[in-house]
């Protein structure tokens, strides 16, 4: 008998929900850097420039801690699209030693027409999770996250 049942099982029915979750996160990954990568994006840059539309001047650190990223990783995606015109830097006039992100006009309307053809090819390989299963499966992905990133968190059922 195996010390991990199931764990290197390749039928996804008898993997175990943690293992599933991994693979089908890493395979999920995969194919949305192609997608993106197809019009010229990362999730990073889709990701950045979709907090500045819903929130314009965020500083360079809070971007971060939205995105889940280092500010270190997030500079040369910043780089990257103020190169391209997407969004500009600038000092915070309270604090000139924070740095705010600015959604430019071109900006906006690339990120507009990206999102909906990425969108677009989502909706065409991606099958919706059923509306009746949907806040079952958001409430167990959230549950491993703050589990992840809190050990210590509160105990889950089922939990030992």
């Amino acid at each position: 008998m195996s010390v991990w049942p199931g764990l290197f099982d390749r039928d996804l029915e008898r993997m175990p929900l943690a293992r599933l979750i991994a693979v089908v996160g890493a395979q999920f990954g995969r194919y949305s850097q192609r997608v993106l990568a197809e019009h010229g994006a990362t999730a990073t840059s889709v990701g950045l420039l979709g907090a500045l539309a819903e929130e314009d001047g965020l500083s360079h650190r809070e971007m971060a801690r939205r995105l889940w990223l280092t500010p270190a990783t997030l500079t040369p995606v910043v780089d990257a699209l103020e190169a391209a015109g997407h969004v500009r830097r600038g000092r915070d006039p309270s604090d000139r030693r924070v740095v705010r992100l600015h959604l430019t006009e071109a900006g906006r309307s690339w990120l507009a027409d990206t999102y909906a053809e990425v969108a677009r090819a989502f909706r065409a390989r991606i099958p919706a999770a059923p509306p009746e299963h949907e806040q079952i499966i958001r409430n167990h992905l959230v549950a491993v996250l703050a589990a992840i990133n809190d050990p210590e968190g509160p105990p889950w059922p089922g939990r030992n």
